[in-house]
């Protein structure tokens, strides 16, 4: 008898993750979800999702029942073994001999010997450690930044960079926070009503709750609004609170020409047009196939372009007010994304920082003077923040910071940002929000504005 389909599809995505760099919550939209039943994909969902968040407790327990180091694992076996560990250590409802079950059936499809090896790793499991803590398991590892990094299920690397940043007892919050299921936080069309998109939501066994950080969002209590009737009719975006609250920054209201250096997909370019709707907007992004989505999405009126923001920019010194929305190591969205952080490298940070300057650079030539910049990642990396600004800074004359601060409480005042969200700037005057703080990614952005006189 094969593996259910939700175990199946869950192989399957992880394979994808693993062999092609895929991105989890993309295959989520792809045919093989949409062939599942809802319950199906939820479970489909969960195992995939949870796999790659706890891998690093995953992987020290399979190493521990299997005797041998993962490394020397195949990649059909260890795939097995991840989903069958998982479900037997995190899924409560799921019987043991059904998870064991379930991932033997899917090793058979790499040959009967991987199905042997995979059965008995798991038994030995049941039979040494089913519910022995991972203290008691740890306490044989006697390197405290690898003990760290299984407890947390974050690459020890950055671990270390974030401690030596933020302390313990921060790491660790973030940690936590990156390994819970996210909450959807929605975005609302403008003329919506927050109490009407609500009501309109629960109508549909979607139940809501105000936004933690900006009071005209919602956030997803219980249900699936991905498939709700207001997001079909484009009267809500699934989007990320702090990921909304990056264009409010820029006060887009007023500044008659402006631009989204890397607008794919769409959300914050959105928000530019509603809070600037008689402005000409021009949205630009590198890779054809996003921008051919983004035009479908944002319709007419915007104008897309198709083009690469490091080598030069439409209309040199036109435009009054751009965003840059740089493409990331993306250290911010590890809850959302956790297949990052298995990606990653120690001099990945360095390498996107080099390449978001040469992007800001050809942004500054297109700032037209008297003209504003805001520049964001949803990296918590310094290499790609604060290093970034000070080297445009350095570069560039006519250009100043402009701290954050005041347009933060210029927010709060007008009733769009809650009143906590007052303190989310750095020494040096720039936003910065830590994963977790109003329950959202994590984000790093900073204001520039070139002279009246250029």
């Amino acid at each position: 008898m094969p593996a259910s389909p939700s175990r199946q599809a869950a192989d399957a995505w992880l394979a994808a993750v693993e062999e092609r760099s895929a991105y989890l919550s993309e295959l989520l939209r792809g045919p093989r979800a949409r062939q599942l039943s809802p319950a199906d994909r939820r479970l489909a969902q969960e195992i995939a999702y949870g796999v790659l968040r706890r891998r690093a407790e995953l992987d020290f327990r399979i190493r521990v029942a299997a005797r041998r180091p993962v490394e020397k694992i195949a990649p059909a076996a260890l795939r097995a073994l991840r989903i069958g560990f998982y479900q037997l250590l995190f899924l409560s409802r799921v019987p043991e001999v059904a998870a064991v079950h379930e991932s033997v059936e899917l090793a058979k499809a790499a040959g009967q010997k991987t199905a042997g090896f995979v059965n008995a790793v798991l038994r030995n499991h049941l039979r040494q450690q089913p519910r022995q803590p991972l203290a008691a398991l740890l306490a044989r590892e006697d390197d405290p930044l690898a003990r760290r990094a299984i407890e947390t299920s974050h690459p020890g690397w950055l671990l270390a960079r974030w401690e030596a940043r933020w302390g313990e007892a921060e790491l660790r919050r973030i940690c936590a926070f990156d390994n819970e299921p996210p909450v959807a936080a929605l975005r609302l069309a403008p003329g919506l009503d927050a109490a009407a998109a609500a009501e309109a939501l629960a109508a549909e066994g979607i139940t809501t709750a105000p936004g933690t950080l900006l009071p005209g969002a919602l956030r997803v209590a219980h249900g699936d609004a991905a498939h709700s009737a207001l997001l079909a009719a484009g009267q809500i975006a699934i989007q990320d609170e702090a990921s909304q609250l990056i264009p409010l920054l820029l006060e887009a209201e007023g500044r008659p020409r402006l631009l989204d250096c890397c607008a794919a997909p769409g959300g914050k370019t959105a928000i530019l047009r509603a809070a600037a709707p008689a402005a000409r907007l021009v949205a630009m992004e590198r890779h054809p196939h996003r921008a051919r989505a983004l035009l479908r999405r944002l319709g007419p009126g915007v104008p897309v372009l198709a083009g690469d923001a490091t080598r030069g920019l439409p209309l040199a010194g036109g435009f009054d007010g751009i965003l840059l929305d740089a493409p990331c190591t993306g250290t911010g969205t590890l809850q959302r994304h956790p297949e990052i952080r298995w990606r990653l490298r120690p001099e990945d940070a360095a390498r996107l920082g080099r390449y978001q300057a040469a992007m800001l650079d050809q942004a500054l030539a297109a700032l037209a003077p008297g003209g504003a910049l805001l520049y964001a990642v949803c990296s918590l990396e310094r290499e790609e923040g604060e290093q970034v600004i000070a080297g445009a800074l350095a570069r560039h004359g006519g250009i100043r910071r402009q701290p954050l601060g005041p347009v933060l409480e210029r927010l709060i005042a007008a009733g769009r940002l809650q009143p906590e969200a007052a303190g989310l700037t750095t020494p040096a005057g720039d936003f910065q929000i830590l994963p977790g703080q109003f329950r959202t990614e994590g984000f790093f952005a900073a204001r520039l504005e070139r002279s009246a006189s250029g």
